[in-house]
Order: C-alpha cells, then sequence, then structure tokens
C-alpha cells in the first residue's frame, strides 16, 4: 500500500502539498486511497468505498475482481482505523465499513479469527483492540537484552585478537629468520 501511495504521489495522482478541497481526480478508487492513507478521513473512506462498489460492479474489467477488492479494502480501513482507536462499537464500525451491523460483527470476527496481527476481542458491541506488536518492551529490558552476552563476546573477540597478533608475529619471526639464512 505504501509502495501504491508513493507512485501515486509521483505520478502527481494524489496532491500532497495542496491544501485545495478540490479532488486531483475523480476516480473513486484513488480518492479512496487518498482518503485513507492521507487524510485519514473514514467518513470520506466510508463514502468513496460505497462508490468504488458502485464502479467496480459496472466496470467490465474490474468487475470479477470486485468481491476482492472490497474485502481488501475494508480490511485498510478496519486496521487503520483501529489503529487509532482501541476500543470501538460494532455499529460505528460497520458504518465505516459499508456492511449492516450483524454482517460486519461476523465479519469482525472472522478477521479476528484468521489474522495473526490481531489482538482483539468483541465485549459488550464493541471491539477491544490491540496489536501483537502493540506489548512495548521497556528500554532497560532492550538494553539488557542487547548486552545480555556482550561480556563472553568482548572476551571472544579479545582472544581472536591475540591469536590475531601472536599469528602475525610468527610469521615476521620466520621471514626476519629465512631472510637472515639468505645473506
Amino acid at each position: 500500500m505504501k509502495d501504491l501511495l508513493k507512485i501515486m504521489r509521483e505520478c502527481g495522482t494524489i496532491e500532497t502539498t495542496s491544501l485545495s478541497t478540490t479532488p486531483a481526480t475523480t476516480d473513486p478508487i484513488v480518492q479512496l486511497i487518498e482518503c485513507l492513507l492521507v487524510k485519514f478521513d473514514f467518513d470520506a473512506a466510508q463514502e468513496k468505498l460505497i462508490d468504488c462498489e458502485a464502479v467496480l460492479q459496472t466496470d467490465y474489467f474490474l468487475c470479477i475482481q470486485s468481491q476482492s477488492f472490497m474485502e481488501e479494502a475494508r480490511i485498510q480501513i478496519f486496521e487503520h482505523y483501529c489503529r487509532i482507536h482501541h476500543k470501538i462499537e460494532v455499529k460505528t464500525l460497520a458504518e465505516k465499513l459499508a456492511m449492516d451491523t450483524s454482517r460486519a460483527e461476523k465479519w469482525i470476527v472472522d478477521l479476528i479469527r484468521s489474522s495473526t496481527l490481531l489482538n482483539a476481542k468483541i465485549e459488550n458491541e464493541c471491539v477491544v483492540m490491540g496489536f501483537a506488536g502493540s506489548d512495548k518492551v521497556s528500554v532497560y529490558e532492550q538494553v539488557m537484552e542487547k548486552t545480555k552476552d556482550l561480556n563472553m563476546r568482548s572476551t571472544a573477540l579479545v582472544s581472536n585478537l591475540n591469536r590475531v597478533l601472536e599469528d602475525a608475529r610468527v610469521e615476521k619471526q620466520k621471514r626476519i629468520m629465512a631472510s637472515r639464512e639468505d645473506e
């Protein structure tokens, strides 16, 4: 997704420096990506998602991929929305995903079951979120982990360095002895 966004910026499809409210393009797919990844405007992304579904279903070449696109777009919206909000009502998520509440709840449960990144559960009509990598390790623990075997590695390094230096001394002595014998 980041690569797609970079390409769209380079092509001038998405204006990142412009503050104008008029879109650079009328393509709802591009507008969906812009709303989601540039502006983080989930209300506009919700509207664009509905527009995308209509466009994809009427396009001759893309109609066979419309369900796949909608599924991936919903996953992107869900993940971005959940990274910002840690407790979300299922009803609110259903609106953001352009789905009815019961279908959205089933979709979210299936997504939570199949995903390894999500650490979520549904409690009292709310989705309580967390991501698997979100458990922060303290700086102290990070330093201790990195330096755990530092003494052993330092000792091994000194030993190897001494061996290399000794080998160099022996080689030098051999060359000196060989040059003296030749004279």
